[in-house]
């Protein structure tokens, strides 16, 4: 909890307010003067505890969207930067939320900070809304008088992460579509159109192919035991679910879906590409590098990149540089790696950071392009052999049976 909240400018004569924690109101002070800003009148702050009670419960029908939390900030940034204080936005905000749970969350934030809570600690009580990469942006932008900039910088950085996401599972929905599709297709000859001839094909003694046989087996098979067989796809699908819900299988499918083809390079220039925004970000916003990359370890949601983040991490703490640390991982290829490192000559990491993740989103779209023009014809090849193979078991003895009647 801070000790003190103060009213100051900065350089350019912007009233700028905020809370910060200090021994004494002299140490405010002089940490105010650090980060360039000129203190009006510095307070000590009234601590009350708050009740957890008050803080509104987690549901999974009560999650809030990236698109809530984009406009949220943006939303944000422009009551502050027309000079509404914090208090008054979050409460004009919250009036107009049509997520219940988040218009919850907002109020309870500006009854905390009526409390004397800052405005980070506040948005550190709801881990499932804001992430420690948002948190600890805000606390450099209550630092710096900055607030403004920060959440256009995290509304921006929120709007091309879900635009990143949405295009990698667009790439999902086609494929996905095509399967149930055809199958649905293929389960319908088989079950109802291909038992009709074959009773046909009996009552004329006309010898059954083996193609036929085993697909008129299989019809059976499917008619018969249709319960056990839904039951056996759906215990199944739910027990995937639960194993890739353990650390274990999550680290597994995670670790997996690097090495498919076509899919694995998606998915890691996916990760190189959040790797370098996320990064920029934080490093733009003023973030000490160690702590960045502490925040990163957690953002990014897969085993592999998290566990390249903390041995850069580890390294970064003897005092190497990111380029250094990064060589001779296959996962960053070399433009991201020359990038880096002529960043890090001219003191522009975060600028060559923002540049290769740019890189890395067009190179994206790009490799979902390329990916549905493999998907597509692979998919109609599968299920155009099947449904051929079908019509074959059923033309076959057919063809048979005309020459038995001419006979």
């Amino acid at each position: 909890m801070p000790d003190f909240s103060y009213t100051a400018r900065d350089n350019s004569g912007k009233l700028v307010t905020g809370t910060l924690d200090a021994k004494s109101k002299h140490d405010a002070v002089n940490k105010l003067r650090q980060i360039r800003i000129a203190p009006i009148e510095i307070t000590k702050t009234v601590v009350k505890v708050a009740v957890s009670v008050d803080a509104p419960k987690t549901t999974k029908t009560s999650m809030v969207k990236v698109s809530e939390l984009t406009v949220f900030c943006v939303n944000l940034s422009s009551m502050l930067s027309a000079g509404i204080t914090l208090a008054g936005a979050l409460m004009v905000i919250s009036d107009q939320l049509n997520n219940s749970y988040f218009r919850e969350v907002v109020r309870k934030m500006r009854r905390d900070l009526s409390e004397g809570s800052s405005f980070s600690d506040t948005l550190a009580k709801f881990p499932d809304v804001f992430s420690k990469f948002f948190v600890n942006l805000v606390r450099v932008g209550e630092l710096t008088g900055t607030m403004d900039g920060v959440l256009k910088t995290l509304a921006t950085n929120l709007e091309r992460q879900e635009d990143l996401s949405q295009k990698f599972r667009g790439a999902m929905i086609y494929p996905a579509i095509l399967m149930v599709a055809g199958t649905a297709v293929i389960l319908l000859i088989i079950t109802f159109v291909l038992p009709q001839f074959v009773t046909i094909f009996k009552k004329a003694n006309v010898p059954l192919p083996f193609f036929t046989k085993l697909f008129y087996e299989l019809s059976m098979f499917i008619r018969k035991y249709w319960f056990f067989l839904i039951t056996g796809i759906g215990g199944t699908v739910f027990l995937v679910r639960k194993f890739l819900s353990t650390k274990f299988g999550k680290d597994f499918w995670q670790t997996t879906i690097l090495k498919l083809p076509l899919f694995g390079p998606l998915v890691c220039s996916v990760m190189v590409a959040r790797f370098c925004r996320t990064l920029a970000v934080m490093l733009n916003a003023g973030v000490p590098i160690l702590q960045a990359l502490n925040i990163l370890k957690e953002v990014l949601d897969n085993v592999v990149f998290a566990k390249i983040v903390e041995d850069v991490y580890n390294n970064a703490e003897r005092g190497e540089g990111l380029h250094k640390a990064l060589e001779g991982r296959p996962e960053f290829p070399k433009d991201v790696m020359y990038m880096i490192s002529v960043g890090e000559k001219t003191g522009n990491v975060g600028m060559m950071l923002n540049k290769a993740a740019d890189f890395y989103e067009s190179k994206v779209e790009y490799m979902i392009k390329g990916l549905m023009v493999y998907i597509e014809p692979v998919f109609i090849c599968v299920l155009g052999a099947c449904v051929g193979c079908i019509l074959a078991s059923v033309l076959l003895p057919m063809f048979d049976m005309v020459k038995t009647i001419q006979q």
